[in-house]
């Protein structure tokens, strides 16, 4: 099957710049949240932090969920301008997400994702746990075994804020990355370095975090 040649880059219903901010404001919130839990203390019950600890927990999933979507979005939005609709479709469109990134990147750009760096490690783990998210599943309670159930239910709020605060670096680390390596191609993802994109906004709290994925990747496209 023939490749059409890229004769535009306008699409329409392009979502991945919504699912970004979506997934930047869930953060911001969660880091606002998380700070106004950790200002009690020793209290077992109060109706204003069991709200904050909810809203927590809704704007973690959001952090998560929508920093997935916007990859998921942008890689068919790449796919589809540079091999064309009907080649995505048929031939693209029902691989999971990952090997989308890697066959579509190496495919059109010949850039090859290094599985072992910190931008491809934290994409998997993003989607690795969005899965389990979208697919959970209740389990029984217990009564009587509840310090065991108590230690699962720590270890598992743990490894949910690590997931949180991997989402959204996913998503800042492999920008910047793709900023550096997608040589005479635009990167299908949101930009987070001020200079290709001085008009882009985000929320003032990611800054720290973009400082943070900015010296992660210098050194990896310095090499």
């Amino acid at each position: 099957m023939a490749i059409p040649p890229v004769e535009s880059f306008a699409r329409m219903w392009v979502y991945t710049e919504i699912y970004a901010e979506a997934a930047e404001r869930g953060y911001s919130e969660y880091l606002a949240l998380s700070k106004s839990i950790n200002e009690f203390t020793d209290v077992e019950y109060d109706e204003q932090l069991e709200l904050y600890k909810h809203n927590r927990l809704v704007a973690g999933m959001q952090t998560i969920v929508f920093s997935a979507m916007c990859f998921e979005a942008a890689i068919y939005d790449f796919a589809a301008i540079h091999l064309g609709d009907n080649y995505v479709r048929k031939h693209i469109d029902k691989l999971d997400v990952i090997s989308k990134w890697i066959l579509v990147l190496r495919f059109v750009a010949d850039v090859e994702i290094p599985k072992d760096q910190a931008p491809y490690c934290t994409f998997k783990n993003l989607i690795t746990y969005r899965n389990r998210l979208v697919h959970a599943k209740s389990e029984k309670f217990n009564i009587e075994q509840e310090e065991r159930l108590r230690e699962k239910m720590s270890k598992r709020n743990q490894e949910y804020e690590r997931n949180v605060h991997n989402a959204i670096r996913a998503l800042i680390l492999m920008s910047l990355y793709l900023d550096n390596t997608l040589d005479g191609y635009v990167n299908p993802l949101p930009s987070y370095n001020g200079q290709n994109a001085p008009m882009r906004r985000y929320y003032p709290v990611l800054k720290e975090v973009i400082d943070e994925c900015q010296k992660i990747i210098s050194p990896l496209v310095s090499e």
